[in-house]
């Protein structure tokens, strides 16, 4: 989830239950059957939903979910994309006298 601000409107049903969205879920790590902690903050006059961890050296301890090798190469192939795209937009956009020799894609091959 990024780190803009997301807002919507949950209903509360039967007993005060909310049910969260599932972004919502990923974003704080949670899974069913797990406990939130709610957090009431009277001077910013907000409700902040926080994960809650019974044993925190038994959580401290699970292994950690990583990336492949191969989804590392395909992140670093999408940024190369990206960074090749950017470049021939900038040498596009940019004045005659703008242009430095070193701006130049086969100075560099």
């Amino acid at each position: 989830m990024s780190k803009k601000k997301k807002h919507r409107l949950l209903d509360v049903g039967a007993g005060g239950v909310v049910k969260l969205p599932p972004d919502a879920l990923e974003a704080i790590a949670l899974e069913d059957g797990e406990k939130v902690r709610i957090v009431v903050d009277t001077r910013r006059k907000e409700i902040r939903l926080e994960r809650h961890v019974e044993d925190v050296w038994a959580e401290a301890l699970k292994p950690k979910e990583q990336k492949g090798f191969s989804d590392l190469i395909d992140e670093q192939a999408k940024r190369d994309e990206d960074a090749k795209k950017i470049f021939e937009r900038k040498l596009k956009e940019a004045k005659p006298g703008e242009r430095r020799p070193e701006d130049d894609p086969d100075l560099w091959r």
